[in-house]
């Protein structure tokens, strides 16, 4: 670590945060790097008490949660178990679109003063908001997670994310100093030409990051381009991967172009992280303190348990201390798979997911009118997919399903390998494979894998 990181972790950030921001980040964070190896009973014992003081503050001083508990029959006083707690009912992101300003407090000392929007990924914006105390917390929250990814606030760090958007010339300039003072250097990952690739490229070799967060997507497909070009020149750098799933054979690309340290992250523009990987490289740690997580599995009769350990389920997110606007029990569109309780081999206590498998509304249709995980294409292209650098699995409205591959040359003995896995599910839809030289990005940069045309 250079002395100026090591002057700006021990000294500029504190006062930077404490005295010119006055966030209380700094004590939060200490808090966290306690708690992380404290015994996961003295973690669930906290974060149920965090979850009660929510749960008053919400029936106390939130209308659209008053009016809710009240219908749904819950009094949150005699919520003293988790198997009470699911008696709460779940929050959709339609209802809290419509629900809209009644989430949030009215008057007093925790009055949302930050509000953003969702990118909009699946077609359904959300406007939400949070108070400052959340904001620290979320900060906290973030800087632990990604401390086990190898980042240090003060060390060099390149982000190749999406490009933000600032509502004025004066919160821009804010994040300019902020991110200058930490030495975080943004460029933008939305074009992925190869001019830009090469710019990033010879970012890297001039600023010499420590660690590279990116979209997971975005690291992938520069992994690619400098493993293609043979345009590395640097010794390894810790790449942080986040906003995407990151697919098995995204990361093998990422570690020849980058080195063995890839980790990654899975958040929501909501809540922030949600969990990280350490460097056991064993599931990703739930940030526990921050946020109760559930991952329910829905029965046919519209009932909801909680997922077994291997088990995929809905990811379901209740924000223990954002008391502007809370989210209890909201469900996040997104569907991970549950760890065991045995502790992880780098000694934190924390719960984990084994991986992130998507979004739930990347489910296709096959030709009876049943459910197919899109996740089927990626377990094909990881068995069978030998040459495909990536791939984007499109159900169009008449329903037939377009899988489109990059690849230089798509043999027909892969091609048929690969039909023959997916075809059956389909149930008699037609199936095509199109090559492509590039896949689109979206607005927010991002790249979806499964993308089903509504009617």
């Amino acid at each position: 670590m250079s002395i100026y990181a090591k002057m700006f972790e021990r000294m500029l950030f504190p006062f930077w945060e404490t005295t010119v921001r006055k966030r209380s980040t700094i004590a939060i964070s200490n808090y966290l790097a306690a708690s992380q190896w404290r015994p996961i009973e003295e973690v669930q014992a906290a974060q149920w008490v965090a979850l009660q003081q929510l749960l008053r503050h919400a029936q106390r001083e939130v209308p659209f949660y008053q009016t809710r508990f009240r219908e749904a029959g819950v009094a949150v006083e005699d919520i003293r178990s988790v198997d009470e707690f699911l008696r709460i009912p779940l929050l959709t992101r339609p209802q809290a679109r419509e629900a809209g300003a009644s989430r949030g407090v009215q008057n007093g000392n925790y009055v949302p003063t930050i509000t953003k929007r969702t990118s909009g990924s699946t077609a359904e914006p959300l406007q939400f908001s949070y108070d400052r105390g959340s904001e620290d917390w979320r900060q906290a929250t973030r800087l632990r997670g990604y401390a086990w990814c190898g980042y240090r606030p003060g060390a060099r760090a390149l982000h190749f994310w999406g490009r933000a958007a600032f509502a004025n010339g004066l919160v821009k300039a804010k994040v300019i100093v902020d991110r200058a003072v930490r030495r975080d250097r943004y460029m933008d990952c939305n074009a992925r030409t190869e001019e830009q690739l090469f710019r990033v490229v010879r970012a890297i070799r001039s600023y010499r990051p420590k660690v590279l967060v990116a979209y997971a997507q975005a690291a992938a497909d520069l992994a690619r381009f400098v493993n293609a070009t043979r345009n590395r020149t640097w010794s390894d750098i810790q790449v942080i991967c986040g906003a995407e799933r990151l697919w098995p054979h995204d990361r093998e690309a990422i570690v020849e172009a980058f080195g063995p340290g890839v980790f990654e992250t899975y958040g929501s523009r909501e809540v922030m992280l949600i969990a990280a990987e350490c460097e056991a490289h064993a599931g990703l740690h739930v940030s526990m303190e921050n946020l109760f997580v559930e991952v329910l599995v829905r029965a046919p009769d519209g009932t909801m348990r909680n997922a077994r350990p291997g088990e995929s389920g809905e990811v379901v997110i209740t924000d223990l201390h954002n008391y502007g606007m809370p989210f209890v029990r909201y469900v996040t569109g997104d569907v991970a798979v549950v760890r065991g309780a045995e502790r992880c081999a780098c000694g934190r206590s924390l719960a984990r997911l084994e991986r992130i498998d998507g979004r739930l509304t990347e489910a296709l249709v096959d030709g009876e009118g049943g459910r197919v995980s899109g996740l089927l294409v990626a377990v094909a292209m990881a068995t069978f997919g030998q040459g495909i650098e990536a791939f984007q699995v499109i159900q169009h409205r008449d329903k037939v399903v377009t899988v489109r591959v990059v690849c230089t040359h798509l043999p027909v003995r892969v091609e048929n390998r690969l039909r023959a896995h997916i075809a059956p599910y389909l149930r008699g839809l037609p199936l095509r494979f199109e090559r492509v030289s590039s896949l689109p990005i979206d607005a927010s940069g991002k790249r979806k894998q499964v993308i089903v045309e509504q009617p």
